[in-house]
């Protein structure tokens, strides 16, 4: 029977990062509570040779505390539930420098009966703290196999690891105590070095000083988020206007390489091009966010703005655990409602899920732009970055509105307390930057890109075969078209909104994705030149 490794362990204690050492995999890496929000696997070899499955489960506090099977700590006990204790070897991942809580979930499995070994990581952060964990000491006072590890130094991460569990495989039976106190265990084996001080400890006790501070603190955070879509246009601004101009020479060689075939270069130009370009013009906007989170999430930040905001956020019947799928949803409405396992309290989960449609994500970037470009072109980009945030406030306004009034009619219920780890302040990893910028860039060509060049083909052919039994308008062959007609079916419904046809067509659209919007009215209108700046109205 295959050997299964399950890395358990307390949200954000290292697991993902030592995955991704031992399989060489992607899990995602971060510094927030809840990152893992599904089961990973990966093949590895042991030193033996011989197969096993390494599995990445989501962070959990408690096999014994009674939680909702769908959220992601019930996940990962449903997964030690069902696993068969002859083929499950258990790493629990603990952070040493939090020791003391980590030896609270290793103490439950071990009442469990789980083949248990202690793989302590942050070793780095542990040493920079002038702090030493003495790993003998922590062995016999638990009786299981202990290693200290460097997710930083890969190699000697998966060696150490994988030859414990082997060595552990070979002897089920084992000697570990169950009536230990984590509390003491961990004041015996954590001890400051001498002659070192507390270094990072003191950093990061200052920088809390001010980052949380109660008055101070939630400024700083607003004025963090201003700053940073403000960065969205400064920065993304000149990269935006080269991709309209690679558009527009891609547009212009077209038509003059199929000059003889007008029909197809329309097509191409027009229908792809013409509809894909205006909205590809905006992934510069979203690699800037993507890169800008990542940064905060990685560097222990983004978890101080979950505390900032559950005071506001538990007003509106959330609490600071709802900040993260909250936040995502401004990418993608999507994931975030797959994030929302890590909130512990059903009702909360179920309101955040709701709500979660309304946050501005980045499908409305393209409309925002075409927005702000129409009535505001002539202003600075410090004025539109200004309004750009407004458009976002106004999204996560009506969402906490929405959470109110749900909160006390449709999902009433006590909630649960905030219970989070602060996580101490890292540098981010380039690299691992890097990765999700990377990623984020694939997934936006992928799903954005590949849809819209699909919708606009399909709407080119609308939009040009003249519908039967329409009247013929030879100067504007676009009025007796298929889509036309569907529009203007359509006009009754939506006339009071103040909607025409044209609108009507991009709304079709746009129930597949809502930046096909602003490439439908594009080809709809046959704007010339879109790569150009438009004078305000």
């Amino acid at each position: 029977m295959s050997l299964t490794i399950a890395l358990v362990g307390r949200p954000n204690s290292g697991k993902s990062s030592l995955y991704n050492c031992i399989t060489g995999g992607g899990a995602r890496v971060g510094n927030f509570p809840g990152i893992t929000v599904d089961i990973l696997e990966g093949k590895v070899a042991l030193p033996s040779g011989s197969e096993c499955t390494v599995t990445d489960l989501p962070g959990l506090y408690s096999v014994e505390a009674t939680v909702s099977k769908d959220t992601d700590e019930g996940v990962a006990r449903s997964f030690l539930d069902r696993a068969k204790k002859d083929s499950l070897v258990v790493v629990q991942v603990v952070d040493p420098t939090r020791l003391a809580l980590g030896l609270r979930l290793t103490h439950e499995l071990l009442r469990a009966k789980l083949p248990v070994i202690v793989a302590l990581t942050h070793r780095d952060v542990l040493e920079a703290e002038g702090r030493e964990v003495d790993v003998e000491a922590l062995k016999q006072a638990l009786g299981v196999p202990v290693v200290l590890v460097n997710a930083r130094d890969k190699e000697g991460a998966r060696r150490a690891v994988l030859a414990a569990v082997e060595d552990r495989a070979r002897e089920r039976e084992s000697d570990a105590a169950t009536t230990f106190d984590p509390a003491k265990v961990a004041r015996q084996v954590v001890r400051d070095r001498e002659g070192v001080e507390r270094g990072r400890r003191l950093v990061t006790e200052q920088l809390d000083r001010l980052l949380l501070h109660p008055v101070v603190g939630p400024f700083l955070f607003v004025g963090l988020m201003a700053a940073l879509f403000a960065l969205v246009f400064l920065v993304a601004d000149p990269a935006s206007g080269a991709m309209d101009d690679l558009v527009g020479l891609a547009r212009s060689f077209l038509t003059r390489t199929l000059a003889s075939h007008p029909l197809i270069a329309s097509f191409l130009s027009d229908g792809v091009l013409g509809g894909a370009g205006t909205v590809l013009a905006f992934m510069p906007q979203i690699l800037i966010l993507t890169i800008a989170l990542e940064i905060l999430e990685a560097s222990g930040y983004l978890a101080r703005g979950a505390f900032l905001v559950d005071r506001l956020l538990r007003f509106l019947g959330l609490s600071g655990r709802s900040f993260l799928p909250l936040l995502m949803g401004h990418a993608c409405a999507v994931p975030a409602i797959s994030a929302t396992r890590i909130i512990r309290d059903p009702r909360e989960r179920l309101t955040t899920i709701l709500v979660l449609p309304l946050m501005t994500c980045s499908a409305r970037l393209p409309t925002y732009g075409l927005v702000l470009a129409a009535f505001f072109s002539d202003r600075s980009a410090l004025f539109r970055a200004g309004i750009f945030v407004a458009l976002y406030f106004c999204g996560i306004f009506s969402g906490l509105i929405a959470s109110w009034v749900l909160r006390r009619t449709a999902t009433k219920g006590r909630g649960l307390p905030l219970v989070l780890e602060m996580p101490a302040y890292r540098v981010p990893q380039a690299r691992v930057v890097a990765r999700k910028t990377v990623y984020a860039a694939r997934r936006f060509l992928r799903d954005v890109g590949t849809t819209i060049v699909a919708v606009a083909a399909v709407l080119w052919v609308l939009l040009t075969v003249h519908a039967p039994g329409a009247a013929e308008t030879p100067d504007r062959p676009i009025e007796s078209s298929i889509a036309a007609t569907l529009g203007r079916a359509a006009e009754p419904i939506t006339r009071p909104a103040g909607f025409d046809w044209r609108i009507n067509v991009g709304l079709i659209g746009a129930f597949g994705a809502r930046e096909v919007m602003v490439g439908t009215l594009g080809v709809i209108n046959g704007i010339e030149n879109a790569s150009d700046e438009p004078a305000p109205l």
